[in-house]
């Protein structure tokens, strides 16, 4: 299962490396570039849900699942920029061939920058929710996904690839415009209410609160996390770039935290 959004790029590779699955299903949110064409072209099915307000990956995530029309009893989901390799469709074959399995499995990606897969700068690896027995586990944490917790879940170690920065610079800005609006709203919240549930996600949730409660420092802290402790500078000019970009998307979560609260003060900006 694929979700889109103008992703004509993206969508050929994408669906060539799912040629093994028994379906496949490809959810745009109103494409203008010809998406859903090229889906039809490759083989998927094409259904369009245009969700109300912010787009929230973990409700097009469930909407898909509800609605989707699926047979399979495994969904595994891709972003239009991801990929399933050799090596992990081998594991992921293997792993539901199993006797006994979880509800749920989370994957791991290869991060790819500029020509370079980033292993440092990006902590592989980097769990993330992406396989699920259909109706029997939904996603939480709206932009930043998880599955719920206590949920009996397994992990396949062999990695899938993530081209991220595959459409350029201006849809990263994009993308990370809106992460930051989220990550603002949620650090606001934990800071008026306290406790974990604020952040609405359980995703790296340790690092979240520390990072909710020195927001001020998030540019600096992440920065270092990334470069220094993780090994961004094994990673020459790419581990360096990447690590500037993710600082700077963290300077704009601070500022989005200081415009609203003097937005709620009355104060000008």
């Amino acid at each position: 299962m694929v979700l889109s959004l103008n992703e004509a790029g993206n969508l050929p590779r994408c669906l060539r490396s799912l040629s093994w699955c028994d379906e496949r299903l490809v959810v745009d949110s109103g494409s203008g570039d010809g998406s859903q064409r090229i889906a039809l072209e490759h083989g998927a099915r094409v259904l369009e849900h245009r969700q109300p307000g912010r787009f929230l990956i973990t409700e097009q995530r469930n909407w898909a699942l509800e609605h989707g029309g699926l047979g399979s009893a495994w969904v595994l989901f891709l972003d239009a920029d991801e990929e399933i390799g050799p090596g992990c469709r081998a594991a992921i074959i293997a792993t539901l061939n199993a006797a006994t399995t979880p509800l749920g499995f989370e994957l791991t990606p290869r991060y790819w920058f500029l020509g370079r897969w980033l292993r440092h700068t990006q902590g592989y690896p980097n769990w993330h929710p992406r396989l699920v027995r259909r109706g029997r586990l939904r996603f939480e944490g709206g932009v930043w996904e998880s599955f719920p917790a206590g949920s009996p879940v397994g992990r396949i170690a062999a990695p899938y690839e993530h081209h991220a920065f595959s459409k350029g610079m201006d849809d990263w800005l994009e993308r990370h415009q809106r992460y930051a609006d989220w990550e603002a709203e949620k650090i606001l919240a934990f800071l008026d209410r306290g406790g974990s549930d604020a952040l609405a996600t359980r995703r790296h949730l340790a690092l979240r609160r520390v990072a909710a409660r020195l927001w001020p420092l998030r540019p600096l802290l992440r920065f270092t996390q990334k470069y220094v402790v993780q090994g961004g500078f094994l990673e020459g000019w790419q581990g360096l770039l990447f690590a500037l970009l993710i600082a700077g998307y963290d300077l704009i979560t601070v500022v989005k935290v200081i415009e609203r609260q003097r937005n709620a003060r009355g104060l000008p900006l």
